[in-house]
């Protein structure tokens, strides 16, 4: 069985658990031996039996034969994921990902390293999906979308066909995107809103029609990833 350290002692932690137990009763496959968390009132401290036994940073000093989850992350630290993954160093195949039983993934579909898929999430054909995404329970991912490096997705989201979500964004719970809508890398959709236009980096919207609310200053070097990502698949 694969071992499994898991960053992150939050609320993420709990979905993280219960998600390794689903795969883990279809066919026995990852064991957690460890969970870090830069809290210093958490280490020691036990969560679902399994200790916290360390700041973040203690990742580096696991053997290569360790597997790592990214339970990191909310709309209030969607940028700070990029400042964590940076701080560690830790090259992308270290980091495991995982994927629901009941999620569909189409089999010309790409994710790649430390994505977490819940419960009863499909993703349709041609779509790519980045490092370090998280898409919750019963989204509805359509055909050809991009989702970014670190982007997080609530839970009953759709979109449909050739969306493209930006890296490190936060798509709140029961959002719909339409066709060929882009959110900029760092934005924030609050949860229920439908898109119709395009969203620039770091915005936050609101609402049926969207209303820009606030907007928060996204790293170049996010921005010009994100844009460097899309070329190469364009290409």
């Amino acid at each position: 069985m694969k071992k499994l350290v898991i960053l992150g002692a939050g609320n993420a932690f709990w979905e993280i658990s219960e998600l390794i137990k689903d795969i883990n009763k279809i066919k026995p496959q990852f064991k957690i031996i460890a969970v870090l968390d830069d809290n210093v009132e958490l280490i020691n401290k036990k969560l679902d039996q399994f200790e916290v036994k360390g700041s973040i940073d203690k990742a580096k000093e696991f053997p290569p034969d360790v597997q790592f989850i990214f339970a990191i992350g909310s709309y209030k630290t969607r940028l700070i994921r990029k400042t964590i993954l940076d701080r560690l160093k830790l090259p992308e195949n270290r980091f495991e990902t995982l994927i629901h039983p009941s999620a569909k993934v189409f089999s010309n579909a790409k994710i790649s390293s430390g994505c977490i898929v819940h419960y009863g999430s499909i993703i349709f054909n041609h779509s790519i999906v980045d490092s370090f995404t998280t898409i919750s329970a019963n989204c509805v991912i359509g055909v050809g979308n991009i989702i970014g490096k670190g982007a997080l997705l609530g839970s009953n989201i759709t979109t449909t066909t050739g969306v493209k979500i930006g890296s490190f964004s936060f798509v709140g719970s029961s959002c719909s995107i339409a066709e060929g809508k882009v959110i900029g890398p760092g934005a924030y959709v609050g949860m229920g809103s439908t898109v119709f236009k395009d969203i620039p980096p770091g915005f936050f919207v609101l609402g049926n029609p969207i209303k820009v609310l606030d907007k928060t200053e996204v790293p170049q070097k996010i921005k010009v990833d994100w844009e460097d990502y899309i070329q190469n698949i364009l290409k």
